[in-house]
């Protein structure tokens, strides 16, 4: 396939006046050879056999050319990205006050509206969606997923949290607790009419308190004001939309739910950040959506993709192969000493394209030989590779793969070693600190494979399964089964970290597809039997039973909500 396939409708007329400009040129120079003297000693002069060969060549030459504007793409790599991007949190007051109808249709419908196009101007960075009245609750974890995100904000309804009221303060503190963990800038978007209610139990200031501490830790709040300060009644209605009535307090007086502009003012102001008043005409979204882009961008989550390999390379090699031939040809009989030297340009010049399509070669070869388990030509191959392109750490990392196939441990580790410590993709490397994780876990090195399988998340987070061996480590280091005499006889005939029905894990499933260039890696095998691993889960499930029960006697009653709006 081509990436800009374009190109080769274009290379048409580019030959078409290629060679008009050759017959044009002929005709030229035979007219101003008849003029300057006799036709046939011209001819034994400047040869036409040789003027003919070097026209073809230079046709050939443009057509490759053309090839390699085009960017021909064959073969799949996998790559890692890492961008960089904010992280945002949007928080929405669900309380029943905003079921008031000062702004239309209502408070939370409108709140959900300018939402959803504030997170479509948000593209590329992570964002969350977090609920919150009388305490608040994340729904939407933060992510790239746009889309997600925005389904999870128009499904947003009052009963999303399960304790009535309106507490401010405590969803800032929410939403610092879930940012904390990420670089960069940070900023949460806080939609609500304003009344913080529940927060006057703990304190008038619990709300500037949070943002103030938030402020603190780098994280900017955003306040965005619904509902009028005149305010509304809350109306109450059935399933079929009918009005019933309107909340009363436990008096029996109407509650009439005001926006409070002057304390979300208060809130921006200490959080650094802005606050907005949402009106029918006016553009709040984007306006919010300028101030968050003008902070500084933190480190984005690194990603893996299959793509195309560029091979322009290739012909553009042989474009310059043929125009350098061209230049060899001489156009008179004394210029054939000019050969040697082009020839010698020819072989220097293409010394490094030739260089790197052989290495490519050896690592393809190193993969079909892999993939049958022949591992020791394998390695031979990829060894090859690794001279011929000592800069490209995937010839070393599928060597290490090979030599851990072969249970040459000590080797395959100081293979992994090299690549995690090289300037390798960020991918690469974290399959190198994964694969010495491996290593050290059938080892029985715990602590080593733990740290290794920790460097391996911190540069690829996410990965599901250095999740799942690091969990796997850190629950054999906790808690070491008993020496078994039966299992240690089974032990002794298999190699190590293989059982007949674990999770299959000797190599992620798109290696099966892959050869080892695409990052095959090993899995360490949870050595614990079936009975074993029985046992401990029926333990462990018991001792969290009892410690809920113990948590469920502690545990105060929650107090009865006055103010439950």
């Amino acid at each position: 396939m081509f990436n800009a396939a374009s190109y080769l409708v274009w290379m048409i007329p580019a030959l078409a006046g290629l060679i008009f400009i050759y017959f044009f040129g002929s005709r030229r120079r035979k007219a101003i050879a008849a003029l300057m003297g006799q036709p046939q000693t011209l001819l034994r002069l400047i040869p036409q056999e040789s003027r003919g060969l070097k026209n073809k060549l230079q046709a050939c030459a443009l057509v490759f050319i053309f090839i390699a504007l085009a960017g021909p793409q064959w073969g799949v790599e996998l790559v890692s990205t890492q961008g960089r991007a904010h992280q945002i949190l949007v928080a929405v007051d669900v309380s029943l006050s905003m079921l008031a109808e000062d702004v239309k249709p209502k408070r939370l419908e409108k709140a959900k509206e300018e939402l959803s196009l504030l997170l479509e101007q948000l593209k590329g960075s992570r964002v969350g969606v977090m609920a919150f009245a009388g305490e608040a609750a994340i729904l939407c974890p933060l992510t790239t997923d746009i889309d997600a995100a925005r389904q999870i904000l128009r499904a947003l309804q009052p009963e999303a949290v399960g304790v009535p009221g309106s507490a401010v303060g405590n969803a800032i503190k929410a939403a610092s607790d879930a940012l904390r963990v990420y670089p960069g800038a940070k900023s949460l978007v806080l939609l609500t009419d304003g009344e913080d209610l529940a927060g006057r139990f703990a304190g008038k200031d619990k709300p500037l308190d949070a943002a103030r501490e938030a402020a603190g830790e780098g994280i900017r709040i955003f306040t965005v004001g619904i509902g009028t300060p005149e305010g509304e009644p809350i109306p109450l209605r059935d399933d079929s939309g009918n009005l019933t009535g309107y909340k009363k307090d436990r008096k029996g007086n109407t509650i009439v739910s005001r926006l409070d502009e002057r304390s979300l003012t208060e809130i921006a102001k200490r959080g650094d950040g802005a606050y907005f008043r949402l009106s029918p005409s006016h553009n709040e979204a984007g306006e919010i959506a300028d101030r968050i882009r003008q902070t500084e961008r933190g480190e984005g989550l690194a990603s893996s993709a299959n793509i195309y390999k560029n091979r322009f390379m290739l012909p553009l090699a042989l474009a310059f192969m043929l125009l350098l031939i061209e230049f060899a040809i001489p156009e008179s009989r004394r210029r054939q000493r000019l050969g040697g030297v082009a020839y010698l340009l020819l072989s220097l010049g293409a010394a490094s394209p030739l260089q790197a399509a052989s290495a490519e070669s050896a690592l393809r070869r190193g993969n079909k030989l892999y993939g049958r388990e022949e591992y020791v030509p394998a390695l031979t191959e990829y060894e090859k590779a690794g001279r011929k392109k000592p800069k490209d750490g995937r010839p070393l990392f599928n060597a290490g793969d090979a030599l851990y196939r072969l249970e040459q441990h000590e080797k395959a580790a100081s293979a992994f070693s090299a690549v995690a410590k090289s300037r390798a993709p960020v991918a690469l490397r974290a399959d190198a600190y994964y694969n010495l994780g491996n290593i050290h876990y059938q080892n029985g090195q715990l602590r080593e494979a733990i740290e290794n399988y920790r460097k391996a998340l911190s540069l690829k987070p996410g990965d599901p399964e250095a999740q799942h061996n690091l969990a796997v480590a850190l629950r054999r280091q906790k808690n070491p089964p008993p020496p078994r005499k039966d299992q240690d006889k089974k032990d002794k005939k298999k190699p190590q970290g293989q059982k007949d029905k674990p999770r299959p894990q000797d190599q992620k499933d798109s290696s099966q597809k892959q050869p080892p260039s695409s990052q095959p890696k090993t899995r360490p095998q949870d050595q614990i039997s079936k009975e074993d691993a029985e046992r401990i889960m029926r333990a462990v499930s018991e001792k969290e039973k009892a410690q809920q029960k113990q948590l469920q006697k502690q545990q105060p009653r929650r107090p009865e909500v006055e103010e439950d709006w």
